[in-house]
């Protein structure tokens, strides 16, 4: 005899194929046990009926066949003949642990991974999977290494949300004959631990035209007359010995002009500085800059002789407001950043998103949130 299949109250059909002799042996045990319950109730009653709470279902086996899914409420066990396993139906949240992944445009990077999924079909998930978070978590952990190589460092720290939503996708794809549907994956970049070779190349040309552009005029003509020497190279002809003498005295000509003035990084520190960027943003504060931006920032400012300075950004609400040390409110947004790097964000030279791939700067909170740091900069230069 063959027994037709029959679907479960989630969907799940289930395999009730049995033979003449199995499914009269199983219908007479059944019979005799329900009996034997209906005759001594009153005491089997505390062990035969069972209550499930809302968030979890029970998978019943009889005779080792899955009978249904039942719950949640008070449900009937016959003893003996029945076997349940209970399966959670909240949502659940497991990490992935930190570790070291070459993406596409060959930086290193440091990252892990917050997931979060739920049960969608507990028959399933008893029966397919024997230890489903571990298995999940390999899963996962398989699909990033074959993911994030296909994505650069700007895609996944822009667009993180759609990053994540992909990723999430791409699990799914793995694991939706388990039973279990992954609700979102939240990317967590640790540090970049080797940026891009072009975002390296950018930022130091970047720096070194920053601090050329800054320099007294003596000092200008002397460093561009000693990158023209070093990009000629052996490319030039050989100097005579009196040309060579002239220049050498040249030199020591603009060196001596020089003893006089500041050093170049003593211009910069002059130029722009912290407290000239405080002193700037307090005049553009407004009502219109704190519905465009709507953020608090605080900075952590490391100086040259090892002291650190903090300074906050409050555009949260009225016209905002900045000034020294810790914010009234908890910051959206911390800032790790050496004077160096301050003064070429502020002076236009150097882009926030650049100078955080290029490890110049340590973000804590939303990327995207430090990001409209460059509108603040756009308005100090017009």
């Amino acid at each position: 005899m063959s027994y037709k299949p029959v679907p479960t109250s989630d969907g799940y059909v289930t395999d009730r194929t049995q033979s003449w002799p199995s499914f009269i042996c199983c219908s007479i045990l059944t019979i005799l046990v329900f009996l034997l319950v209906v005759i001594t109730f009153p005491i089997t009653g505390w062990f035969v009926v069972k209550s499930v709470p809302q968030y979890e279902r029970i998978v019943v086996f009889r005779f080792g066949r899955i009978v249904s899914t039942k719950g949640p409420g008070f449900i009937l066990l016959l003893p003996f003949i029945d076997q349940w396993q209970k399966v959670d139906v909240r949502t659940k949240a497991f990490v992935i642990a930190p570790f070291e992944a070459t993406i596409k445009d060959g930086a290193l990077i440091f990252i892990g991974a917050e997931v979060h999924y739920h049960i969608l079909i507990p028959v399933i998930s008893v029966v397919a999977v024997q230890d489903i978070n571990s298995t999940l978590i390999d899963t996962v952990h398989h699909v990033m290494m074959n993911y994030l190589p296909r994505k650069t460092l700007v895609t996944i720290q822009v667009d993180k949300s759609k990053t994540e939503a992909q990723l999430a996708f791409e699990i799914n794809e793995k694991t939706k004959d388990w039973g279990l549907e992954v609700e979102r994956v939240n990317l967590i970049l640790h540090r970049v631990l080797k940026p891009t070779e072009e975002l390296l190349r950018e930022s130091e040309a970047v720096l070194r035209s920053s601090r050329r552009d800054k320099l007294t005029v003596p000092l200008r003509k002397l460093a561009m007359h000693i990158l023209k020497k070093s990009s000629s190279g052996s490319a030039r002809s050989p100097l005579s010995s009196a040309q060579s003498s002239a220049q050498s005295s040249e030199s020591e000509a603009s060196v001596q002009i020089l003893s006089d003035e500041a050093e170049p990084e003593e211009v910069e520190s002059i130029l722009i500085n912290p407290d000239w960027v405080l002193s700037k943003v307090k005049v553009l504060l407004s009502e219109e800059l704190v519905k465009q931006i709507g953020a608090c920032y605080l900075f952590n400012v490391s100086q040259r002789n090892g002291t650190h300075n903090l300074y906050y950004l409050d555009l949260t609400k009225d016209s905002g407001k900045a000034g020294y040390g810790i914010p009234d409110i908890d910051p959206d947004v911390t800032l790790e950043v050496t004077a160096e790097t301050m003064q070429a964000l502020f002076s236009g030279n150097l882009k926030p998103l650049s100078a955080y791939m290029s490890g110049r700067i340590r973000i804590h909170g939303d990327l995207k949130i430090a990001m409209k740091l460059e509108e603040l900069i756009k308005k100090l230069h017009q």
